[in-house]
């Protein structure tokens, strides 16, 4: 008696695998730009609140200690410089020299901005640094600071406005062209 053992095979083919696989590769490849630029938008928002928090930590401060609060880049949380993509500090500066001294309270440091990508202050007087008075207000000072991702696209920019009184606000994009606008009404652009 001869038996014949039918035995049924389980799996796919490699053209069912092949095409399951081009098929994911092409939605993927669909999905990439919008998600990096996503990202990015993420990032410069982030980033954005994370200046806005700085700057009212040290207008509070500034009114609450009735003395001088310097917010401003740097590098090596000790002096201010002019370069914001390296990181920025907020401290106590009672004798203003934009240096943190040690009798000077450092009250907060911010981390670098994201690779490749340009955070620039734009002041009266070209000044890369806010001083807050012990009233709450700045220091002969108004301007902006822009963020640019590292694609350089403008409209995953942000910018956030400072007034003279010490407010802050976001840039609108009132036109609806998708670019923020500055405190002038222009949209912000990002050098390249």
């Amino acid at each position: 008696m001869n038996t014949e053992i039918v035995a049924h095979q389980r799996g796919y083919t490699l053209l069912e695998l092949l095409t399951t696989v081009t098929i994911v590769l092409t939605l993927t490849a669909l999905a990439l730009p919008s998600f990096s630029s996503m990202v990015q938008r993420t990032q410069g928002e982030a980033l954005m609140y994370s200046l806005l928090s700085a700057a009212q930590l040290a207008r509070s401060n500034a009114i609450t200690r009735r003395e001088s609060v310097v917010f401003c880049a740097s590098a090596d949380q000790h002096q201010c410089s002019s370069d914001w993509t390296k990181g920025a500090m907020v401290f106590a500066d009672a004798n203003n020299n934009r240096t943190v001294d040690r009798d000077e309270a450092m009250l907060s440091t911010l981390p670098p901005a994201p690779k490749g990508s340009q955070l620039i202050m734009r002041a009266s007087l070209n000044k890369q640094y806010l001083r807050y008075m012990s009233n709450g207000m700045l220091e002969n000072t108004a301007g902006s600071w822009v963020y640019c991702p590292a694609s350089g696209d403008a409209r995953d920019a942000r910018n956030l406005i400072f007034n003279r009184v010490g407010r802050l606000r976001f840039g609108d994009d009132r036109n609806r062209d998708g670019i923020p606008e500055n405190a002038e009404g222009q949209p912000i652009s990002c050098p390249s």
